[in-house]
């Protein structure tokens, strides 16, 4: 009898307590059910900083590579063969048109071109006397005939004397700078061989590719901006010249070139260039780059509405240095959300504070 109240009374005792716990259990889920409640009602709002879009003028435009040459440039050869006696100028200095670079010995040429004169005076006082005579018909035609025949094959001995004194000196075709000159007096030149380059640096010309889908958007006059490795921090300025009419098949790129002033001569050929071409300017609006979240495919932000913040996907476009162009899902009137946000959730309260937005910005 005793074992069997023992048996009962325990059995009770294990029923209280699983009852006690089916009741906690219960109380415990009703209290977070009451505490999810008080959550999204009225949980304390967040403290956030915000800003407005800022209007922006926007440039359409696409970067690429290229290298500077100069506009003019040519490598200057001597048309005869023969001894240097002079070299009147320095590697790299300024020239004007018709200077004088390099001088070839012309004693020969020059006693060639004095004796062509010479026959010249002669065969044209013969031919002016026997003029004379067939006026007065004393001389015969054919007299005449080889007078002046004789008289015009000097004219053109001269033209060749002349023109070989020409070729004993390299002068400059055109204002420019000149390249490297190794060439020294008394050393011998052969004819056709370079003897240095004139390049004119007035201005010089970029050439860059870029894809074949701006072809209809590149005009000649538009704007492009240039910056090289030599100066760091500068921009140069110049304006396209030149749309190639075709598309090259290999790379089905599009050839363009822009000439860019350069009166210093701080430019010059063989400079690496990234180069800008702005296709178009409009308006548009920007925000700042700590404002925009991105997910995966999805960009958004935070907008203030009501006092809650609200989740706005966004499409962005160019980047404006510490903005970036919002293209469509916000407006100049919208409040966003620049420090807080990553405590932030769609619809969550929130409070804006100035001091939070200064340190946002900063």
């Amino acid at each position: 009898m005793t074992r069997v109240l023992k048996f009962v009374i325990s059995f009770i005792v294990v029923l209280a307590f699983a009852a006690g716990g089916v009741f906690g259990t219960q109380l415990l889920l009703s209290s977070e059910e009451a505490g999810s409640g008080d959550v999204g009602s009225g949980r304390q709002p967040t403290r956030v900083g915000v800003t407005s879009p800022q209007a922006q003028t926007i440039e359409d435009a696409v970067s690429a590579v290229g290298t500077l040459r100069p506009v003019r440039s040519v490598e200057l050869v001597s048309n005869a063969p023969g001894r240097v006696t002079s070299v009147p100028v320095a590697s790299g200095q300024q020239v004007e048109e018709g200077a004088l670079l390099i001088q070839l010995d012309d004693r020969a040429t020059r006693a060639a071109l004095v004796e062509a004169e010479a026959t010249l005076s002669e065969a044209r006082q013969n031919f002016e006397r026997i003029e004379q005579l067939a006026d007065s018909n004393v001389a015969a035609d054919a007299s005449l005939e080889q007078a002046r025949a004789t008289l015009s094959r000097a004219e053109a001995a001269i033209m060749t004397a002349r023109a070989d004194l020409d070729d004993r000196a390299i002068t400059a075709p055109f204002a420019g700078t000149l390249g490297v000159i190794d060439t020294e007096p008394g050393s011998f030149i052969q004819s056709g061989v370079p003897v240095t380059k004139l390049s004119d640096l007035s201005a010089v010309e970029v050439s860059l590719s870029v894809p074949e889908r701006y072809y209809d958007r590149v005009q000649q006059g538009q704007a492009l901006f240039i910056t090289t490795p030599a100066y760091p921090g500068e921009s140069f300025e110049g304006r396209v010249t030149l749309r190639a009419p075709e598309i090259n098949l290999g790379s089905r790129s599009l050839e363009i070139r822009a000439e860019i002033d350069n009166p210093d001569r701080r430019l010059v050929g063989g400079m690496f260039a990234n180069s800008r071409l702005v296709l178009d300017t409009y308006q548009g609006i920007g925000i700042p780059d700590d404002a925009i979240i991105s997910e995966g495919l999805t960009t958004y932000v935070y907008r203030v509405e009501d006092g809650n913040a609200e989740r706005t996907e966004i499409e962005i476009g160019t980047s404006l240095g510490a903005l970036t162009e919002v293209r469509e899902g916000l407006s100049a009137d919208d409040r966003v959300v620049i420090a807080g946000w990553d405590q932030l959730s769609d619809g969550a309260p929130v409070v804006i504070d100035e001091n939070v937005a200064r340190e946002g910005l900063e």
